[in-house]
């Protein structure tokens, strides 16, 4: 299913994504989670608690020391190396700068010809034990590319650490170290029972300072920041690049939450993977094979304009855009303009809710869909297909509108990683201006992302197409845009 999942802290901005969820066989024996053990190497199966703190639920600042003395000793430095070639050496350099070079190909030739440079680069992060025999979670971007990863504990001592599993699309990642003692592991809580205003801890490595320990609460749950998986918790709690990998903690001491990511520029807004993804997908990890389920579909939000459009009393649901071509989704006989509301059992509130609901579906099992087409109820069965297809990619639309005199694409993950506009999430990106029209004397620019036409929500290419026509019709234009950091409003009227 291609959805739409982020950073070190992953930092999104002008440069954030997972989404994917995913679930093998977890025994669980009173208190203790016991995973099967793992192919990748001969070492005891990981094992790792969810039984309750002894230490009681804390209520506020005064009782931080209690906890941090406890949670500390389980949060890791990750230190990683990895060799980067690069072109010529950058020590050479045009002495003209960027005007008009005199020499022709000389200077040109000869810096081509000086010998390919390489260098050894080092990145930060952090991670949690969550296994009394080394086993560690972190983030993927934290190891991204690593030759070589080394975990510092506590008490001072470094091991070199070995990747078990990782799952990009997730941002997680499962390393081991070897030891001959037992190590202090963390207990992982229950991420479906934290609340918003809930205190929290967030403990890593920012700025490779060192073991550092910031307060604050959840400030939302499920938040989506631009990739396909993502149920991201909110929180407040000062998170900064290094952090990447640490643990959001509660006021009884569990993890509720893997530290992943911040918004470029701001303030006391920081994004963790809830415990409860990394229960999913801690099974495959340790095996070190993804599978997810796929059904070959893209879907969008609806929004009170498409709420109006499609006649609906409710915007829960997620609204089918494109279907794939053989695709499974095709073979069931879905359609573009279908609300699915019903997932194999599970009502579908936020339409952020599918990639984890389908990706958790082991391949080939046939489920249930209850969508809604032309504001009827119908049921299909779909037989989920694997994420790995090779057709499992969408080609780009793009619209030209003529009289207007704009191209424009729809604001998926791909496009918005090929503009730079991660923290964007709804629009349509301005990809051509054609010269003498309606568009350019308004100052329209490429790369511009258009939010509002005449003060009506433009969140998708139907939204542009249908706002843009009564435009057209009245000759009157009134557009909000995004360009990079700033909203401005254009206008245009005969």
């Amino acid at each position: 299913m291609k959805l739409k999942f982020k950073p070190d802290v992953k930092i999104i901005g002008a440069a954030v994504a997972v989404f994917i969820g995913l679930i093998a066989g977890v025994i669980i024996t009173a208190n203790l989670h016991l995973l099967k053990k793992s192919n990748a190497a001969a070492n005891p199966p990981l094992i790792y608690t969810t039984k309750n703190s002894e230490m009681p639920a804390q209520n506020g600042p005064k009782n931080f020391i209690a906890l941090i003395k406890q949670d500390k000793p389980f949060v890791v430095n990750i230190r990683t190396t990895q060799q980067i070639k690069g072109g010529p050496s950058t020590m050479y350099q045009n002495p003209f700068g960027n005007e008009p070079n005199p020499f022709g190909q000389f200077f040109h030739n000869f810096f081509n010809s000086q010998p390919q440079s390489s260098y050894t680069e080092e990145s930060l992060g952090s991670g949690v034990i969550i296994s009394k025999n080394g086993y560690i979670i972190t983030n993927n971007h934290v190891i991204k590319g690593a030759s070589k990863i080394y975990v510092k504990l506590y008490n001072g001592r470094t091991y070199k650490a070995r990747v078990i599993g990782k799952d990009p699309n997730v941002d997680l990642a499962l390393l081991k170290i070897h030891v001959n003692k037992s190590l202090p592991a963390a207990v992982l809580g229950d991420s479906a029972k934290s609340q918003i205003g809930e205190w929290v801890l967030a403990i890593g490595n920012p700025f490779g300072l060192g073991w550092t320990v910031t307060d604050g609460i959840i400030s939302a749950k499920g938040r989506a920041i631009g990739g396909p998986y993502e149920d991201f918790i909110q929180t407040n709690a000062a998170i900064n690049p290094g952090n990447s990998g640490g643990p959001l903690i509660n006021m009884k001491g569990q993890v509720v939450g893997i530290n992943t990511a911040i918004i470029k520029g701001a303030t006391g807004i920081g994004f963790s993977i809830p415990i409860n993804v990394v229960k999913q997908v801690l099974p495959e990890l340790e095996t070190g094979k993804i599978t997810r389920g796929w059904l070959g579909i893209e879907i969008q939000a609806i929004s009170p304009s498409l709420e109006k459009a499609f006649h609906l009393h409710t915007t829960y649901g997620a609204l089918v855009s494109s279907v794939l071509p053989n695709s499974p989704a095709s073979r069931a006989g879905l359609k573009s303009g279908d609300i699915i509301i019903k997932y194999n059992g599970y009502k579908v509130k936020e339409m952020s809710q599918l990639p984890w609901l389908v990706g958790n579906t082991k391949p080939g099992t046939t489920v249930p869909m209850e969508i809604l087409r032309n504001g009827k109820k119908i049921n299909l069965n779909i037989t989920v297909g694997n994420w790995k297809s090779p057709k499992n990619v969408f080609k780009a639309k793009k619209v030209i509108t003529d009289k207007f005199g704009i191209g424009v694409v729809p604001l998926t993950v791909a496009n918005k990683q090929k503009y730079g506009l991660q923290n964007v999430h709804h629009g349509v990106i301005v990809t051509k201006i054609i010269p003498g029209s309606i568009a350019q004397k308004m100052g329209l620019l490429p790369g511009d992302v258009i939010q509002e036409i005449n003060h009506s929500a433009c969140s998708n290419l139907t939204e542009y197409k249908h706002e843009i026509k009564n435009a057209e019709k009245e000759n009157q234009y009134l557009l909000f845009v995004r360009r990079g950091s700033m909203k401005l409003y254009l206008a245009y009227s005969k």
